[in-house]
């Protein structure tokens, strides 16, 4: 009887261990789909903000491009559109609306809902996905500061300011410099928001493959 007794103590006792495992994975599933969510959901805002500024961008490009002599100064009308004000306005509307549809795709295709039933595959395609955003965001803007120059110089050469590849002037250098050092230092902060979203989530993975182990 005695050892029928501890028999079914121990059943029990085990029963009672799976159970409260059960339960307390369950709780931690919970509380990563949580915190996963609130990583994606930052990093989606990220994305409107970018959006908006953008749209913010072009608007008051429109709306001041006009006026920018007489805003700078010079003579004649106050409302102006010269053959080169135009040709930057047109410039800085198309790349803005490129980039604006850039970020827009990934904004429309990053989902922040995760099911707590496939928590570890969604922690690892998010993980993924975060990698491979940051290595075709890198290549993007890299494309359109490259595109920015080429349409720069083509519209200089076209308006009699110089030829494609004479750039060696103190004014030409001053802003491409300027434009690198924008790139490098918008690459910087994105890299840096990217590379803290990954780390979150592949802490969020070693937490739910630690509490799948116990």
């Amino acid at each position: 009887m005695e050892l029928d007794d501890l028999k079914a103590s121990w059943q029990r006792e085990t029963e009672m261990n799976l159970e409260i495992n059960k339960q307390s994975m369950e709780q931690l599933k919970l509380m990563l789909q949580e915190k996963s969510s609130g990583t994606l959901t930052g990093m989606k805002k990220k994305y409107e903000k970018i959006i908006s500024l953008l749209m913010v961008g072009i608007l008051l490009n429109v709306l001041v491009n006009p006026f920018l002599h007489f805003l700078l100064g010079d003579e004649g009308p106050v409302f102006r559109i010269t053959l080169g004000g135009l040709l930057l306005l047109v410039t800085v509307v198309v790349f803005g609306l490129i980039v604006i549809f850039f970020y827009w795709l990934k904004y429309t295709t990053l989902k922040t809902v995760i099911s707590a039933s496939n928590l570890k595959e969604s922690l690892t395609e998010n993980i993924a996905r975060f990698k491979k955003y940051l290595k075709q965001e890198i290549s993007f803007i890299l494309a359109l500061f490259g595109a920015l120059f080429i349409c720069g110089r083509l519209s200089s050469e076209y308006l009699g300011n110089g030829k494609f590849w004479d750039i060696w002037h103190q004014d030409i250098v001053l802003a491409m410099l300027a434009a690198g050092s924008i790139m490098g230092f918008y690459i910087y902060k994105r890299a840096r928001a990217y590379k803290k979203n990954i780390r979150e989530l592949q802490q969020y993975l070693a937490e739910f493959d630690e509490g799948s182990n116990k």
